[in-house]
């Protein structure tokens, strides 16, 4: 028989706002991945899975470096206020979690004496071509220090050993000029500049592409940021 369509409306109302928990809950079984701590200036760095718990941090981080941020991100119709809720980065979170489950993206965030102090993911990830893309920003209280040259090499290491990718990218803006210092002392290479590549901070700009390659990468001699002296 039946069931009476009053209590058919009741069950598929209580399945449609129980998604978030289920995806939640879901979400919470996805393997956590960590690599290091590095020694770096007296203070251990570690990258980390993301966490729905990260939000506090992560917007008090994001709101207070805007004018560093915001210039190269990604532009959006929101406000820069309406796209740091903690509801955005529990999707973000989630959707993230979701591409590292079917193998397109790495998301990490970054760990400095166990607090956390930014993200950095490998994006677009094809095993076919063992390609991918590499982004990473960090609290502004903690750069210059070194920390963004591990953070790259730490995750170029389990890219290219691990993954087993042959080539990782990043576009940089052509006047970032403090990521495209980072990436040269992370060993890549600026292989030249696109036109019109991205709309960042409302405008269309120019990018340059730099990479690192397999090749590159075991040939590479940084002291100890060498590959052979990160240990996680």
């Amino acid at each position: 028989m039946d069931l009476p369509r009053t209590r058919v409306a009741v069950v598929a109302a209580a399945r449609f706002h129980l998604r978030p928990l289920r995806r939640i809950r879901v979400a919470r079984r996805a393997p956590d991945l960590r690599l290091g701590p590095v020694a770096v200036a007296g203070h251990e760095v570690a990258l980390r899975s993301p966490r729905l718990s990260d939000a506090t941090a992560w917007r008090e981080i994001r709101l207070r470096d805007r004018r560093l941020i915001e210039p190269y991100w990604v532009s959006s119709p929101l406000s820069w206020q309406e796209r740091h809720t903690e509801t955005v980065w529990v999707d973000e979170c989630l959707q993230s979690r979701k591409a590292a489950r079917a193998g397109l993206a790495l998301p990490l965030v970054v760990e400095i004496d166990g607090h956390f102090a930014g993200q950095c993911n490998l994006e677009r990830i094809d095993l076919r071509t063992k390609t991918a893309e590499l982004g990473i920003w960090l609290d502004a209280q903690v750069t210059g220090k070194g920390v963004c040259s591990v953070v790259g090499v730490l995750l170029a290491k389990y890219a290219i050993d691990t993954l087993g990718l042959r080539r990782v990218t990043a576009p940089i803006c052509v006047d970032n000029a403090v990521a495209a210092r980072r990436a040269e002392r992370m060993g890549m290479r600026r292989e030249g500049t696109m036109a019109s590549f991205l709309d960042v901070g409302g405008h269309r700009r120019d990018h340059d592409m730099w990479a690192i390659t397999s090749d590159m990468w075991i040939a590479s001699s940084t002291g100890d940021q060498h590959p052979d002296n990160i240990q996680y």
